[in-house]
């Protein structure tokens, strides 16, 4: 059976909307022949290209036509292959948590794993390179809040943010968490929090 059979084989047996690497299919053939039956599955329509040996199995809805994968599919993919952390920065950690309703058109993630820029339409997908020191937290809730404060920044700071934040602290119930891992943050983004968290403890929770 060629390679391109025995990859049309597996996809049978996948579920549309998965991320795939050309890496996922080296225990069929070497890696340039791999490469070359992937880019015949994609003019086949097949397979979508996202970027540099990173494919897509599309997914369709019957209403919606073809359905992308989000950032946080891919960035979470790519995170995995490489055995890599991510975190979710600037206008996305924003608007993952809920303090803007706009979706960002340049997502950009934190990584200890390969830089890389990927574009999806319209929509960029950053992985930015940046010492272990920054991924040391390792709750996603905390990660979200320390970079949703940085990107808005300490003179931007509102109180509907921080209302926001205190329902999404107390919905979570990771106080406990939370309550370690932001003392890897800015001490003006650690007094912010400690305060909320004083707050919810106090049963301030208006």
């Amino acid at each position: 059976m060629s390679v391109l059979k025995q990859i049309e084989t597996i996809l049978k047996k996948k579920r549309p909307g998965e991320i795939l690497f050309i890496n996922d299919f080296l225990e069929i053939s070497d890696y340039d022949t791999v490469r070359k039956s992937l880019q015949r599955l994609t003019e086949k329509e097949i397979l979508i290209r996202l970027s540099k040996g990173i494919y897509y199995f599309p997914k369709n809805d019957k209403l919606l036509g073809l359905i992308y994968p989000s950032a946080e599919q891919i960035g979470n993919a790519i995170a995995k292959r490489d055995k890599a952390r991510i975190i979710p920065t600037g206008s996305y950690a924003m608007y993952r948590l809920g303090l803007t309703t706009q979706v960002p058109m340049n997502v950009v993630y934190l990584t200890d794993g390969s830089a890389r820029k990927i574009r999806i339409g319209k929509q960029t997908i950053t992985l930015k390179k940046t010492s272990p020191k920054n991924l040391n937290t390792k709750n996603q809730l905390s990660n979200l809040i320390i970079q949703g404060l940085r990107a808005i920044g300490k003179e931007n700071i509102t109180q509907s943010h921080i209302t926001k934040i205190k329902k999404i602290i107390f919905d979570s119930k990771e106080m406990d968490t939370l309550y370690k891992d932001i003392l890897h943050a800015p001490v003006w983004i650690q007094k912010i929090v400690l305060a909320i968290i004083k707050e919810i403890e106090n049963g301030q929770l208006a």
